[in-house]
């Protein structure tokens, strides 16, 4: 009995010993799985970024980063299944992960040199890294893709975002300035080229609080950073700040007269025009069609040209001139050509734009039977180019009311060259006209008259003299004396002799002689009136004489 207790106390001992070996193991394999459980359970989401190139991305060291504070680390870096992008396996921290939102933003910060400067200059020792900026809309998504360059908006800014596009080849660089009234409000973010559209694409940013000024009626156009107009008015020249001078910048605002419009969302749409001139002729829709019947040459007059009352542009040259089947063949022997063009309602009235045509057409009959009338006027002197000039002309003829094709025919009248031509004809008709034998006799009588009075002047100035040189005149009072001195020195100078006397009658014999030669020039007006603007016409060539045989 005693050696089978010991043979179990043998065996309880060896039990023993075996459990306190497994245990070790066994407390080995808990810890263990908690410091995985740990590990997992401390470890922020995973997310797949993509890029169009990896360039400085190490797997296992490039870091994510955000307000200088690493967030996250790159796991690994392959290319995507069809080999057109790299894909990048990225972990985030647990407590950043909240930073992940449908609206995050991830770009690579490496060394940049462009317009809006250079950035990115310590990563040339610390390595390029990802920045992150914290996402405020949706929820965390498993991919993202990383832009090419940074968002210029700072995370969380307060503002809205616009979408602008244009068809203008002028293309605008990222960072360029949103004005309004000269002060920056906003810069554009994102320049893109949209192929299906054939557009530019530019992406706004506007800070608040000037985001309240963005509304429905809200228009943008090009700033010119260097400008040069030639106009009738003389040359301008317009410069504006050297950012816009390099980046060129998009100007803000609403068209005179237009009042604001309703709020609009973010990311809403509006169209970006060339220039603040286009912004209007962009919003025209309601026009009354003309045609313009005129005499003068239509050289430098374009489709494009403008229409304008006083200086005002009122409207558009639609087509010059205004070919309508065979009309302008007939027109030749009417000595007029026909252009049309459209008045814009709406440069007239913004308010009264949406007015019944027939009561505007109705409006300028009335203007037509007062004197408005349209001629041609140059618009540049440099280049020739002709406008359509709007004026109410005293004694106009009566306005008689016709129409081309459906279309009534605005009253006109001759300007320019064409007038000043019948302005210098009026002046030689006159001259034409002067009886030029009677008025030749007549400065002939003048002269005679002259003669005489100079004759009666040097007989008082004889008398004058034997009247001093006698003893009793010399006893008058000096002052006497003094001043019949100065009258006979003043007759003298009008002496027959005299100097004064001789300049007299050469500028008289000047004006005979240019009456004389006055003479064949008017006698050739009266003949032909013309001969002063276009060569007489030449005379025949001889005929050779024939010789003697």
């Amino acid at each position: 009995m005693n050696e089978r207790n010991k043979r179990w106390k043998v065996g309880s001992d060896f039990l023993s010993s075996a459990a306190a070996v497994w245990m070790v193991p066994l407390v080995a394999l808990v810890i263990g799985g908690w410091m995985l459980f740990q590990h997992w359970y401390e470890q922020g989401p995973q997310v797949t970024l993509t890029v169009e190139r990896a360039e400085g991305i190490v797997a296992g060291k490039t870091a994510i980063r955000s307000h200088d504070v690493d967030i996250g680390r790159i796991e690994s870096v392959e290319l995507s299944r069809d080999f057109s992008h790299a894909v990048l396996k990225a972990r985030i921290d647990k407590q950043a992960s909240d930073m992940l939102r449908d609206d995050s933003l991830f770009w690579i910060v490496k060394p940049r040199v462009g317009r809006e400067g250079i950035t990115g200059l310590g990563t040339l020792l610390s390595g390029t890294y990802i920045e992150m900026a914290q996402g405020k809309q949706g929820k965390a998504r498993d991919s993202y893709k990383i832009q090419d360059s940074p968002p210029l908006a700072s995370a969380g800014q307060k503002g809205i975002h616009l979408v602008l596009t244009s068809r203008e080849t002028r293309a605008l660089g990222v960072n360029s300035p949103v004005q309004v009234q000269g002060y920056t409000v906003g810069q554009v973010e994102q320049v893109n080229f949209v192929p299906e559209k054939s557009q530019m694409e530019y992406k706004v940013f506007i800070k608040a609080p000037y985001d309240t000024l963005v509304n429905s009626n809200s228009r943008f156009w090009m700033t010119p950073g260097f400008e040069v107009s030639v106009t009738s008015q003389g040359m301008k020249v317009k410069m504006d700040s050297l950012e816009t001078l390099l980046n060129g910048g998009i100007t803000m605002g609403l068209p005179a007269g237009w009042a604001p419009g309703d709020p609009v969302k973010d990311n809403s749409s509006f169209t970006l025009f060339q220039d603040q001139a286009s912004v209007l002729e962009g919003n025209l829709n309601q026009f009354l069609y003309y045609v313009f019947l005129f005499e003068d040459s239509l050289s430098g007059l374009n489709p494009g040209a403008a229409v304008e009352y006083r200086g005002v542009r009122v409207g558009t040259v639609i087509s010059a001139p205004y070919i309508v089947d065979d009309e302008l063949s007939a027109r030749f022997n009417k000595r007029t050509l026909p252009v049309l063009a459209r008045i814009e309602v709406q440069r007239l009235s913004q308010r009264d734009a949406d007015t019944d045509h027939e009561k505007w057409l109705a409006l300028f009959e009335q203007q037509f039977r007062q004197g408005l009338r349209a001629s041609l006027r140059s618009s540049n002197l440099l280049t020739g180019s002709k406008i359509i000039d709007l004026n109410f002309v005293p004694d106009a003829p009566r306005y008689v009311a016709q129409t081309i094709k459906n279309k009534p025919v605005f009253p006109s009248v001759s300007a320019g060259l064409d007038q000043i031509e019948r302005k210098v004809n009026k002046i030689l008709d006159k001259f034409a006209d002067m009886d030029i034998a009677a008025t030749l006799d007549q400065v002939n009588r003048t002269l005679a008259t002259l003669d005489k009075t100079l004759g009666s002047v040097r007989s008082v100035s004889n008398n004058l003299d034997k009247l001093t040189g006698q003893s009793a005149t010399q006893q008058i009072p000096a002052s006497l004396n003094q001043s019949l001195q100065q009258l006979q020195q003043t007759l003298q100078d009008y002496d027959a002799g005299s100097r004064t006397s001789r300049e007299l009658q050469k500028s008289i014999q000047s004006l005979n002689q240019m009456m004389r030669e006055l003479q064949p020039l008017v006698r050739s007006l009266n003949e032909k009136p013309s001969a002063l603007i276009f060569d007489r016409s030449a005379r025949p060539d001889p005929q050779p004489k024939r010789g003697d045989q």
